[in-house]
């Protein structure tokens, strides 16, 4: 078909028929529109990018719908820096263990940033390491600003609300 066909009735039941299965063997997931808003709420232009380069959970092997977990270590990296971080699931959110390396550990201070605005921040100890208790489940992103004019931001995880 070109792009001027007009669609027959026949054209249009199959497409509907397949969106119908589409829906029920691949379904949206529920986070992904707040993933997108979240996406759109860049407010540092300036920022760096560090990308995803490991998440236990995607190497459970599921594709896009993931199940959830009460512990996942993430590691981003971007240039010198890389960030390694355990999240473990508590009772009163998550809990997140970190190392940053490739940064001044003295001059460097990383936050969390959750989609509804929430942000909390920690200075990184002397072997660079940092922890937040309490994160609250959803989508976050870390972010990393130091001297020498150090400002990254990892992309977008979700933390599931359950085990």
């Amino acid at each position: 078909m070109n792009d001027d066909t007009t669609w027959d009735e026949a054209d249009r039941e199959l497409l509907e028929s397949l969106a119908r299965v589409a829906l029920l063997v691949d379904p949206e997931p529920p986070y992904l529109r707040e993933l997108g808003r979240a996406a759109l709420s860049i407010r540092r232009v300036d920022a760096e990018l560090a990308e995803l380069i490991a998440d236990s959970q995607l190497a459970a092997g599921a594709v896009r719908s993931v199940a959830a977990t009460t512990m996942r270590i993430l590691a981003f990296a971007h240039g010198r820096l890389s960030l390694d971080v355990q999240a473990e699931l508590g009772d009163a959110g998550w809990d997140l263990l970190g190392v940053a390396e490739g940064v001044e550990p003295s001059a460097t201070q990383v936050d969390v940033e959750t989609a509804g605005g929430v942000v909390l921040m920690a200075q990184l100890d002397v072997l660079g390491r940092f922890a937040f208790v309490g994160v609250p489940a959803g989508l976050i992103r870390l972010r990393v600003v130091g001297a020498g004019g150090v400002d990254v931001t990892t992309e977008w995880v979700r933390l599931a609300a359950e085990g």
